[in-house]
């Protein structure tokens, strides 16, 4: 992704596909979202945070659809996503913890297509398939030395295209739940729950634990 003709060729690449689902899957037309960052770190990015899929049963027209050129759609002044936005503070509060700001992270969805939840998404197999030939792409091009997935099949495909090695599980102050790190070709890859559900970035119980999860990036 290293010019606005790579972009511009991405983004008909997931209309088509996007087109080619609904002669499969009629009731999957609910549009699609890719990123929720500029499309300028496609070109590179220190960071890059990556969720499964977009939720919801309807298209804002005032939100991005491939990009969002207005800044990070995780800053609520940017967008402002009603009963999500506890996810948005929860994100926003993972980047601080980074040190970095929220429109320089490479952020977006692995599977670009709409569902209002993830075991609703008709075609998931077909869909991980068709995301992880983009995400390949992209990874390659912009080298994040820090990639962050998050929820389970998003932590699943990402830590395998990267192919990533040494995971370690930590806890992160939530009862039983663990969040995953571990070692690619240039650079760390750091697997958390989903923080819809285990709002940890907030927590103060866990902290700590956070610390030890975040340790020695650089």
């Amino acid at each position: 992704m290293n010019s606005a003709h790579d972009a511009d060729s991405m983004e008909a690449r997931i209309q088509k596909a996007y087109d080619a689902r609904l002669q499969c899957y009629p009731d999957a037309a609910l549009g699609w979202r890719m990123f929720y960052s500029p499309r300028r770190v496609l070109n590179g990015a220190r960071v890059a945070f990556i969720g499964f899929n977009p939720g919801g049963r309807s298209i804002n027209p005032s939100h991005g659809q491939f990009s969002t050129e207005k800044g990070s759609a995780y800053r609520k002044e940017i967008e402002n996503w009603g009963s999500s936005s506890s996810l948005q503070d929860q994100v926003i509060a993972l980047f601080q913890r980074l040190d970095i700001e929220p429109e320089d992270v490479l952020a977006g969805n692995l599977v670009p297509f709409r569902s209002p939840s993830e075991g609703s998404l008709p075609g998931a197999s077909e869909a991980v398939t068709f995301g992880r030939s983009l995400w390949k792409e992209i990874l390659d091009k912009a080298r994040p030395s820090l990639v962050v997935s998050m929820g389970g099949t998003a932590n699943r495909e990402i830590s395998s295209l990267l192919m990533v090695q040494n995971v370690q599980k930590y806890p992160i102050g939530w009862g039983q739940c663990t969040a995953s790190r571990g070692v690619f070709t240039g650079g760390t890859w750091v697997g958390l729950p989903h923080l819809s559900r285990y709002g940890v970035m907030k927590r103060g119980a866990s902290q700590t634990a956070l610390d030890k999860l975040f340790d020695n990036l650089d």
